[in-house]
């Protein structure tokens, strides 16, 4: 899936929810990549039947005690889960949700897609003891931003 690129459409469709949601969506159901376990009992298209039924993470947790009556295979049981792993819920959508609140002290032309300085990063790479495959990464992103 690391290849596979999705337009902001495109989210809903395959997740169940809009892009705005994903954290919540994520620390329900985890994120094995990012070893954040979500609450156990509860997959994509359970996380996706709550989110479509609660407006948020908090909105779903305010209203534990409808879950059990949702058309959702297992409700009770989900809800008993939702309960026991709550701060885990909070504490991964926490891990999950992109920061947008950083201050950056600097311009937009600097954040530009620019071809990499090879030799800034050699050094980099030597310095931190990476192997070979940083390296040639690198050079074929220098080669398709700067061919000549």
């Amino acid at each position: 899936m690391a290849e596979t690129r999705y337009a902001y459409g495109d989210i809903a469709a395959r997740f169940g929810v809009r892009p705005e949601r994903m954290a919540d969506y994520l620390a329900l159901t985890g994120d094995a990549v990012d070893n954040i376990p979500g609450v156990p009992g509860v997959g994509p298209k359970t996380a996706a039947a709550l989110l479509a039924e609660f407006a948020s993470l908090d909105d779903l947790y305010a209203n534990l005690e409808r879950v059990p009556g949702l058309p959702i295979r297992g409700a009770a049981r989900i809800e008993s889960r939702l309960r026991e792993h709550r701060d885990a819920a909070y504490l991964a959508r926490e891990l999950t949700r992109i920061a947008c609140d950083m201050p950056l002290e600097v311009s937009a032309n600097a954040l530009k897609r620019r071809a990499p300085d090879l030799g800034t990063l050699a050094a980099f790479y030597d310095a931190a003891g990476f192997g070979p495959m940083l390296r040639l990464q690198a050079e074929r992103i220098r080669r398709q931003l700067d061919p000549g």
